[in-house]
């Protein structure tokens, strides 16, 4: 249904389009187009941009007119309407400059970094494909400016300014990754994104909710895959690329195939990446104060059928870690006209079992408390099609609308030692979602972006005990509303930027998010067997960017966001440690308000330091805190006595702190770059330290380029997370650390490439070169040691 309504939009639009003069701009260095270059008149009262093609319709403007072609990273021309009448192609000279990048996720559509009030973070693909990650969370380091927490070997939960989790937004192709079950600990979901294909991924920080509504507290994720490649009239273009990547410390290989043909109107691309990484070596070298923290002593196995505890006779590896994953995607383009683009984007990612190396780590007295606790095989299914329309009318300049639909599955297993009930939690997660995004141009000063979106999740849950001697089976709690769950979440938005001068950008926007959530349970253990919940949400933001001189910047905004509670939120039942949560019917939306003050100095076109300062207020913050349930406060669950916690709207918390960052072009060969984070937060209400907050970390890297070779030094470090920081309800892991907290380290790394012609490409990378051992801030698996990567990129 929502493919025809898409086909009758792009009909009706399409037929009120005239061809005129058409016209295409390019790169004057390899002849590659340029999309979202401004052209306009002198007056400027006829403007339009060009597509993702560089093509541009010039019949708005008459022969009289002077036209003006201007880009932040091109010089700009201008022509003579009567000049360029019969030119076929403009060609613009990219200036070498230091300050401006392309950002596409603050407003959804291309525009330079230089008119936007946020701190964004971007990874091009040159840099994605020098970067040693092996997952999509791995990948985020390359910023600096994020850290990631990783429970088990297939792991990864980026942290944004103490938000993480269901508190940030993963964003993939448009498609909101966010469900009905993301929770509010730490997530895994990352790594389903395949990095082998990513064209790009930008990382917008703050409460970003004008643009994309729920979750958005710390920010925005929004990883980019690419695109099929269009061929030409009189060409076909096909591309087949490879890569092969080798990690010591995991015993790992990685393998990616993607193939492409482009034809005129036409083109498709397929990808598939499979890796198989084995059970993680940790660094030798560690404080003699450290004893024996972070190893793995112990394992389980079976002697005759029963669970028995033995050494681990290499402390140095651990144990169950490994895992394997594939990934596969296909994308079909169809450009009938340079005003309508459709995308078929359909992915697909599943992963062997993964065991949790936090619980098998876990004792029970002189023997370990579980003998299996495992996630079976993580799936997730998108399939998405969207369509792009690009012709300026009176209603829009660019329109976007995007249907998609996901299918997740979370599975759940545990058995405690020498206990013959294996416990199976099965969850299942369907998503529609519907977007439409229009922008609108008026002249060369004013934008105006609008939109709206309709999201709806289905929710099941299933769990039973299987007796793994005998084969019998019964029934045990879920993890979420036995009898299911589904919520709608519909929302609109809009933003205006106004170019006021040269030297001064307004940013404004508002949203209004409305939702609701219906769950049904059948658990002798809680007081009710239904919960409904119905909120409505308003944020808004007001940015300025001011730039005094071409040496100066100065970004300020003041934001609000908000994030509806989900399933995992107010329905689920989980233990951890000491404590079970369980089910709380009476949560609301929590907001945050968001002061953010940005200074950027620049120096010709090679020095660029950023200092950033934040400060988020949390009003109706959902925590973890202590609960009673029918009066008490404690409930046996699974067979264990656990102390009862629950999310409730706690009231009142903040966080604030600090990012400074430097890049140096010394000259077109070295360069130097440093990243510095800090931040604090507090629960004002329960007066204790809010949880999620990452202690200072940062990044520091030196490089040398030129057109074959590259070599990059780097160092990352993180300073202590003292206990007395710690929140007291869990989130901060503190049982996965040391008695005073989890300890600071650094690590340095090298990494060299070299391009031996035009279809091979070889890397080789040394990590954690002194061996060290290391836990990164509420990990629960310590970090690989010395690691030799090893990998190899062909284009045939």
């Amino acid at each position: 249904m929502a493919s025809r309504i898409l086909f009758i939009i792009s009909i009706l639009v399409s037929s009120a389009i005239s061809q005129g003069q058409q016209i295409q701009v390019v790169n004057s260095s390899d002849r590659s187009p340029i999309e979202s270059v401004a052209v306009f008149n002198m007056s400027q009262e006829k403007a339009a941009i060009t597509d993702i093609l560089g093509m541009i319709d010039l019949s708005i403007f008459s022969g009289s007119d002077s036209i003006i072609f201007q880009h932040p990273s091109y010089l700009t021309k201008k022509f003579r309407g009567s000049d360029i009448s019969t030119m076929q192609q403009i060609q613009l000279q990219r200036k070498r400059i230091l300050i401006d990048e392309y950002v596409i996720s603050a407003s959804k559509y291309r525009e330079s970094s230089m008119v936007i009030p946020y701190m964004v973070d971007v990874l091009k693909d040159s840099v994605l494909m020098e970067s040693t990650g092996l997952t999509s969370a791995d990948i985020l380091v390359e910023t600096g400016n994020i850290m990631v927490q990783r429970t088990q070997g297939g792991g990864g939960s980026p942290i944004l300014r103490g938000f993480e989790a269901n508190k940030i937004l993963l964003v993939v192709d448009g498609v909101r990754l966010n469900n009905a079950i993301y929770r509010n600990g730490h997530l895994q979901n990352s790594i389903t994104i395949d990095p082998s294909i990513l064209q790009r991924t930008e990382i917008i920080f703050g409460p970003t909710s004008i643009m994309y509504g729920s979750d958005a507290l710390g920010g925005v994720i929004h990883y980019y895959t690419k695109d099929p490649r269009m061929g030409t009239d009189s060409t076909t273009l096909v591309e087949a690329k490879a890569y092969m990547q080798y990690a010591s410390a995991l015993n790992g290989l990685s393998a990616h195939l993607d193939f492409s043909v482009g034809k005129k109107h036409w083109a498709s691309l397929t990808s598939i990446t499979y890796k198989n990484l084995g059970d993680i070596r940790i660094g030798s070298r560690r404080d003699s104060e450290l004893g024996s923290w972070g190893e793995m002593l112990d394992y389980v196995d079976q002697v005759n059928g029963v669970d028995s505890t033995f050494s681990n006779e290499n402390q140095l590896i651990q144990l169950n870690s490994g895992y394997s994953q594939m990934d596969i995607l296909q994308k079909i383009r169809y450009t009938p006209s340079q005003y309508v683009d459709w995308i078929l984007n359909l992915q697909y990612s599943t992963s062997s079992d993964i065991s949790r190396i936090d619980k098998l780590n876990d004792y029970s007295g002189e023997n370990l408390k579980y003998a299996q606790y495992y996630y079976g095989p993580q799936n997730r299914f998108l399939a998405s099609l969207k369509n792009v329309l690009k012709k300026d009318n009176a209603i829009f300049t660019n329109m976007t609308t995007l249907a998609a639909f996901q299918r997740i599955d979370e599975d759940r297993y545990s058995r405690k030692f020498r206990n013959e009930e294996l416990l199976s939690q099965l969850e299942d997660v369907m998503v529609f979602s519907l977007n439409l995004d229009l922008l609108k141009i008026w002249g060369a000063k004013h934008k105006l972006h609008y939109g709206a979106e309709l999201n709806h999740n289905l929710v099941e849950s299933k769990a039973w005990y299987d007796n793994i001697n005998t084969g019998e089976q019964e029934t045990a709690q879920t993890r979420y509303p036995e009898g299911g769950s589904h919520t709608w979440n519909a929302s609109a938005y809009t933003s205006y930027k106004w170019i006021m001068k040269e030297k001064v950008v307004l940013n404004l926007g508002f949203r209004y998010n409305w939702g609701s959530m219906y769950s049904e349970f059948n658990n002798p253990l809680l007081p009710y067997d239904q919960i409904n919940l119905y909120n409505g949400a308003l944020s808004g933001s007001i940015g300025l960017v001011y730039s005094p001189s071409d040496r100066w910047q100065l970004n300020t905004i003041l934001s609000s966001g908000f994030r509806n509670p989900n399933v995992d939120d107010y329905g689920k039942v989980r233990a951890k440690e000491d404590y079970v949560t369980v089910p709380n019917p009476d949560l609301a939306p929590e907001y945050t308000y968001n002061a953010e003050i940005g200074i950027t100095r620049f120096i010709e076109d090679y020095l660029k330091i950023q200092l950033v300062a934040f400060y988020t207020y949390l009003d109706d913050a959902i925590v973890r805190t202590s609960y009673r349930l029918d009066g008490e406060d404690s409930l046996y669950y699974d067979g264990d006595l656990y102390k009862i916690t629950a999310n409730y709207n706690a009231g009142k918390a903040y966080i604030y702190g600090t990012s400074i960052g430097m890049t140096i072009n010394l000259n077109n060969h070295f360069g130097l770059k440093g990243t510095f984070n800090y931040t604090k937060g507090y629960n004002l209400s329960d007066e204790v330290p809010l949880g999620h907050i990452p202690p200072i970390f940062g990044r520091a890297s030196f490089s040398y380029r030129n057109k074959r070779f590259f070599a990059n030094a780097y160092f990352l470090y993180q300073g202590w997370k003292h206990t007395a920081d710690f929140s007291p309800f869990g989130e901060d892991n503190e049982e996965e650390a040391m008695e005073d907290g989890f300890p600071s380290w650094w690590t340095a790394n090298f990494k060299v490439g070299y391009k031996a012609g035009k279809y091979f490409d070889l890397m080789l990378a040394i990590e954690n070169l002194l061996d060290q051992f290391y836990k990164p801030y509420a990990s629960g698996v310590s970090a690989p040691g010395r690691n030799l990567i090893l990998s190899a990129r062909f284009t045939l």
